[in-house]
């Protein structure tokens, strides 16, 4: 054999021997599940758990028997727990809970967006998801405020996987709260797909973060936008900021201090009929209604599971749990945001914006960065029901942002309950041509609205004091 030809057989034996070692090692990864040796997760690895381990296609469907990645994804279905596609697939095994969870606060989002289209449109009825797709353009105040709820305000719920921070975000539908969050990112080495029954502070958070009911819980407090008010430089570079905003560390609710999760109150998640339908309210394992309170635990007799409430002092007395929250006098702090702005410009100076880029939107920071780094401009932003980008970015700015004083008030049944001016808020809209279509557009109304702070401790004596007389006036009026 000449040279040459040995070289050139040589040649062809490794070449031959590589490249059967890839197909080898592509064939067969290390897995755990006898399902996996073959079809999707010979590319796909991934930690899945042992209720779901079934095989990809039972949920994803695809053709895991193909040998074209075009055809393996053939009528694939990328998310199968997400809402149009949950009742189809995860129904097959979890028919009630689906059910259940289609009718649920976290989906209908019923409460969100009562909250604002009651404060602006009392006379209406409160839309559905659904309607809003057939409220017209910006261009009216029906379509303005709808387009506010769908493109800013609605971060946060089953239907979109959440703004580009870490902490937010997640899955759609089902796994919106069951499956960890970073299991929406690629991870390098695997992909996690292990649902859990139990969900975890993490997913609540994912949802209810900045200063809404969640963070304070633990303890935090949204910073202002402007850059002044924002962490120190490390090493020349700003902090990660996982929610997209960052916090001032505040005394967390003692139940935390204590080592309770969200579902050491919360007990049962958004597959229980009615869930948080009402205040506090949830389901028992028969399903009969369970409202969860603070006596269920702190009763006067001493049954309960914690610290026994003392009947004789203001507050604990026979006839007075009805009438006044138990966090009127033991909340340590309650959020107090006034003069919300919030203002659709659909041809944005940007140069305006850049000290307030981070705002808790990605879209928004992403926007307002690009100019400044000299890309091209982005001015849409997307529904996040559809995912249809449309002109214009919500830009929002505070008159004032507070943490004190816990404020007071009366709700419709008469109760005493800590008040927000969640409401006190304004909508402006100007349009591509650089007209004013609306100037400080206000809801009607009173805009101090009750809420359940989640900050209790030790009683505040001034406000037990005020509650004490609020008490006897208001028992007074009655006779």
């Amino acid at each position: 054999m000449s040279r040459k030809r040995t070289i050139k057989f040589y040649l062809i034996t490794i070449l031959s021997a590589l490249a059967l070692g890839l197909v080898s090692a592509c064939s067969n990864p290390e897995v755990r599940s006898p399902l996996a040796r073959t079809g999707c997760r010979v590319c796909h690895k991934v930690d899945i758990d042992p209720p779901h381990d079934i095989g990809c296609t039972t949920c994803h469907r695809g053709n895991e028997a193909a040998k074209t990645i075009k055809g393996a994804h053939q009528g694939l279905i990328a998310r199968p727990s997400g809402p149009g596609r949950m009742a189809e697939v995860c129904g097959r095994c979890h028919k009630d809970e689906v059910a259940s969870a289609e009718a649920s606060a976290h989906f209908t989002l019923r409460d969100e967006i009562g909250a604002l289209w009651g404060a602006f449109f009392p006379e209406d009825r409160t839309p559905s998801i659904k309607d809003f797709a057939n409220m017209g353009p910006p261009g009216t105040e029906r379509g303005i405020v709808a387009d506010l709820l769908r493109r800013r305000c609605l971060l946060c719920h089953v239907y979109y996987e959440g703004d580009d921070y870490a902490g937010v975000r997640r899955g759609t539908g089902c796994a919106a709260c069951h499956l960890p969050i970073k299991a929406r990112a690629c991870l390098k080495d695997r992909i996690d797909h292990r649902f859990k029954r139990q969900v975890s502070d993490e997913n609540c958070l994912a949802c209810h973060y900045g200063n809404f009911v969640g963070w304070d819980y633990y303890g935090r407090f949204e910073k202002d936008f402007e850059d002044d008010f924002r962490a120190p430089l490390v090493k020349g570079r700003h902090i990660p900021r996982p929610y997209g905003v960052e916090w001032h560390d505040m005394t967390p609710d003692v139940h935390k201090r204590y080592g309770m999760p969200c579902t050491a109150c919360h007990i049962k998640g958004p597959c229980q009929k009615g869930t948080h339908d009402k205040e506090e309210g949830t389901h028992d394992k028969e399903g009969g209604t369970k409202t969860i309170s603070c006596i269920e635990c702190h009763s006067t007799g001493g049954e309960g599971k914690g610290m026994p409430m003392d009947p004789g002092i203001i507050g604990h007395r026979k006839g007075d749990l009805g009438r006044v929250s138990c966090d009127a006098c033991h909340a340590l702090w309650g959020f107090y945001d006034k003069g919300r702005s919030l203002v659709l410009q659909e041809s944005p100076i940007f140069d305006d914006w850049t000290y307030l880029a981070v705002q808790g939107s990605s879209e928004i920071e992403k926007a307002v960065t690009d100019h400044n780094s000299g890309k091209t401009d982005t001015i849409t932003m997307t529904d996040k029901f559809t995912g249809q980008a449309r002109l214009g970015l919500w830009f929002q700015v505070f008159s004032e942002r507070r943490w004190w004083p816990v404020v007071l008030g009366e709700d419709r049944d008469g109760r005493l309950r800590v008040m927000r001016p969640l409401l006190d808020i304004s909508i402006s809209y100007v349009n591509a041509r650089g007209d004013v279509v609306f100037d400080n557009l206000r809801p009607k109304g009173q805009p101090l609205i009750p809420y359940t702070p989640h900050t209790i401790g030790r009683a505040d004596l001034q406000r037990t004091i005020f509650v004490g007389k609020w008490l006897e006036e208001d028992r007074a009026d009655k006779k």
